[in-house]
């Protein structure tokens, strides 16, 4: 199987943009890169931001939406040596957008998803839970 389904956005505005497409191909990584199969994408209001096209950020249409996930690892690049295939992780940022089946993440903003931590548990990790630390302990 090449292609995965995902959410595609062609144009911007509120909810109603937001289409499922089922024949989406499936990304390609390059080294520092892996592909993560997508249990849990997190749904963040810079997410909204983006796909309204109000945020300073706009991404080139058409786009995948999404910047947080958990799932596990399906693919490695070349030069990543700190996961294997099939371990559990969730990301901070993505390459790819992570409302599809997967998506792609430099290896660098994806981390070991512990056990005890549950996939949707996990895809809310990036941006609210380092968005609310920064607040509260670093700044």
């Amino acid at each position: 199987m090449n292609v995965m389904r995902a959410i595609v956005i062609k144009e911007f505005g509120d909810a109603n943009v937001c289409k499922l497409v089922r024949d989406v191909p499936i990304p390609n990584i390059q080294a520092r890169e892996v592909l993560i199969r997508v249990h849990a994408a997190g749904v963040n209001p810079v997410d909204t931001y983006i796909r309204s096209g109000s945020y300073s950020r706009r991404p080139t249409l058409p786009y995948i939406p999404g910047l947080d996930s958990a799932g596990t690892i399906e693919k490695i690049g070349a030069d990543v040596t700190k996961f294997k295939v099939g371990d559990r992780v969730f990301t901070v940022n993505t390459i790819t957008g992570t409302y599809a089946e997967f998506c792609v993440a430099r290896a660098d903003f994806v981390f070991p998803l512990p056990a005890n931590v549950t996939f949707e548990q996990g895809s809310a990790l990036g941006v609210p839970y380092f968005t609310a630390y920064r607040a509260l302990v670093i700044k």
